[in-house]
């Protein structure tokens, strides 16, 4: 029943699926590039990152009431505790001339917005006042306190213009370098008209050119600017950046003014659509799908989820997951094959629920599950599983934590039947999702197609490098912890579908499209149809079944505090969305899981439930100073029995006994009925 299995050595097995040849590619930029045979991997200096502590003043979130019919939960200080006189161009010089007297940079950007209680400042290391391409600072100040939150320095040491900037004394034009682009990808046989070609400077931006007229451009225009790009450590050469649509491939070049070559290419083209069930509905069995159009979120996934920054796919491969088949019941999957959307990336395959075998179905099952896993990333990134704390990715752009672990998701997995597993190992190495077929009334079932089951199993990843830290994943093995490690699985499954035609009384059964009874009860806060308590964890030693009933426990005392904050304040069922990422309140039902994320990362190594509970109280202190709001919290683990005094158990002739306890703190008896 949905079992999962944890690696407690290094396994090379899983890094072995870390990396695959690229699929060949037939736009008019992919076959001039290959033509070319030019490194496109990009020249970054390493980046300098520090953050520092603040004093605390007061509250950094707040709660309050709205004033129309439904209360919400505001993250932000109120604008009376922010100062007007602080200058954040002059806090940033002086941490620049302290730390990098010597450095030359610029300005980029200024970002100081009244409802926002910092400040950042962005600026780019610069030689003769022209911006170094890939080099970046920012500086982020506290508008409370006038301190600096943190700071980001990516810059090469010592970098002087080239040999070849000082020698030639007459750079190419823009024209030329229009025209060079031409020669050496070889896009057009017609000679360029330099004539029809026309140079416009940029009003806002004094250093930036529009240009008309550009025959290989899909629009006949293009961007371009001056900079100076690294060709090594400690040398930049003046080149010429133009950023163009060549066919369907949106471009950034580089060409140099002095040796006349390009000398970096970026590909920025993302643009992919899935057809698949929606994240917040369980299954195909009782959803229509639907299409998203690049629907990732570019704050967690800055390069889509078909770039992993060294290569760039045309199928179900990427920074944050690879999705392959296993059809044969491989031992090793290498030679299982990814899905492909083809040059424009679309995901859109048809689905016959008549199919007998789930390989019928394949090329819709990766891609459902390639949406899903992306998307859980980008959830879970914004919730609080960063690169930092160990999430899965090939390339980490902060440059914190280990790089090279997406998700290796291997789907038709006919090694085993009727189960799914994530095998998670520490930080660094890769975790593999295993979803093997189901059978159900004699029909075969794709979890794949079940996104209670994708989500339960991806959770297990998260729970597990967030507690005890990425570097190790030995901490949710104890017998009550691993109840606690499946509660969470199952909360997560439950809490992300959350819909608002639902209410705490509807009956959630997981996982019924590929099996039936998963679980003993349904979540739902109806005592009638779960009466499950703390003291339903009591059992003799040794009880096989302890851990799927305590996770039943787990999981729905989780289920009663996230209805306890979800019905007292705004709601989002789809705060996730891209076109939601910028709303004026943060979502309750978004904050309960935040909270309880942050629990997680607080929580000591293989905790008991008092442990986990007492962790998630602690989160939602450092999080919200309200008195109700965490009263919401005490009162849904008290209504199952793990209230203030609840204790843990107590053992007789290896019988473990738990007893409930219903008490709240005095301070939260005027919320018992909100």
């Amino acid at each position: 029943m949905l079992n999962k299995v944890i690696l407690l050595s290094m396994l090379s097995m899983v890094c072995t699926h870390t990396t695959f040849g690229r699929n060949n590619g037939n736009t008019i930029f992919q076959n001039a590039l290959k033509k070319l045979n030019i490194d496109t991997t990009p020249l970054v200096p390493d980046t300098d990152y520090n953050t520092y502590e603040l004093p605390n003043l007061q509250p950094r979130s707040i709660l309050r009431e709205a004033y129309d019919d439904e209360p919400i939960l505001i993250e932000e200080n109120n604008l009376i505790y922010r100062r007007n006189d602080i200058n954040i161009t002059e806090i940033a010089n002086k941490f620049m001339t302290e730390n990098y007297p010597n450095l030359e940079y610029i300005v980029t950007d200024l970002l100081n917005f009244p409802d926002s209680n910092f400040a950042s400042i962005h600026m780019a290391q610069s030689i003769n006042d022209i911006a170094i391409l890939n080099t970046a600072i920012n500086i982020n100040v506290d508008k409370i306190t006038g301190k600096i939150i943190s700071t980001g320095v990516s810059i090469w040491d010592n970098i002087i213009p080239s040999s070849n900037a000082v020698s030639n004394g007459h750079p190419i034009s823009l024209k030329e370098a229009i025209v060079i682009v031409n020669d050496e990808l070889d896009l057009i046989k017609e000679p360029i008209n330099l004539d029809a070609i026309q140079i416009q400077r940029d009003e806002i931006l004094d250093n930036k050119y529009k240009v008309t007229g550009v025959p290989y451009s899909l629009d006949g225009t293009l961007s371009a600017r001056r900079l100076y790009a690294a060709v090594n450590e400690h040398e930049a050469e003046r080149v010429w950046e133009l950023t163009v649509n060549i066919d369907i491939d949106l471009v950034k070049l580089c060409v140099s003014m002095d040796s006349g070559t390009i000398i970096e290419i970026q590909d920025l083209t993302n643009h992919a659509s899935y057809r698949v069930v929606p994240i917040n509905m369980p299954n195909i069995g009782n959803s229509s799908r639907e299409t998203y159009v690049d629907p990732f979120l570019r704050e967690y996934s800055p390069l889509g989820w078909h770039n992993n920054y060294d290569e760039i796919f045309t199928d179900t491969r990427g920074n944050n997951c690879i999705v392959v088949e296993n059809s044969d019941g491989d031992d090793m999957f290498n030679d299982g094959k990814p899905v492909s959307g083809g040059k424009r990336l679309k995901f859109e395959f048809s689905y016959n629920a008549d199919k007998k075998k789930v390989e019928d179905n394949q090329d819709a099952a990766a891609s459902n599950v390639f949406y899903i896993i992306n998307l859980l990333h980008d959830i879970y990134y914004k919730l609080g599983f960063t690169e930092g704390y160990g999430n899965f990715q090939y390339t980490n752009f902060s440059g914190e934590g280990q790089s090279k672990d997406p998700v290796v998701v291997v789907i038709s997995d006919r090694k085993m039947t009727n189960n799914a597993q994530m095998i998670v190992d520490v930080d660094g190495i890769a975790p593999v999702l295993r979803l093997y077929p189901f059978k159900k009334k004699n029909i075969e079932r794709d979890p794949a197609f079940d996104n209670q089951i994708i989500i339960h199993e991806f959770t297990h990843g998260v729970s597990n490098r967030l507690t005890g830290g990425p570097s190790t994943i030995s901490c949710l093995t104890k017998e009550e912890s691993n109840a606690i490690n499946e509660g969470f699985s199952d909360f997560f499954a439950n809490a992300l579908q959350f819909k608002t035609r639902n209410n705490r009384y509807t009956p959630i059964n997981l996982f019924e499209y590929v099996m039936d009874d998963a679980r003993k009860y349904p979540i739902t806060s109806d005592m009638n149809l779960n009466p499950l308590t703390y003291s339903d964890l009591s059992h003799s030693k040794g009880d096989e079944d302890f851990v799927y009933n305590g996770c039943e426990v787990w999981s729905v005392m989780l289920h009663e505090v996230f209805w306890n904050v979800v019905d007292s304040y705004k709601r989002n069922e789809n705060f996730f969305m891209k076109d939601q990422q910028r709303l004026n309140y943060a979502p309750s039902n978004f904050v309960v899981m935040k909270v309880i994320i942050n629990g997680m990362k607080l929580q000591p190594c293989n905790p008991t439930f008092i442990n986990a509970r007492d962790s998630i109280l602690a989160a939602v202190d450092s999080y919200i100073n309200d008195t109700k709001f965490k009263c919401l919290f005490w009162i849904g683990f008290a209504k199952r029995g793990l209230g203030m005094r609840a204790s843990e158990k107590s053992t007789t002739n290896n019988y473990y006994t738990y007893n409930d306890d219903n008490s709240i703190p005095e301070e939260c008896e005027p919320y018992k009925n909100f």
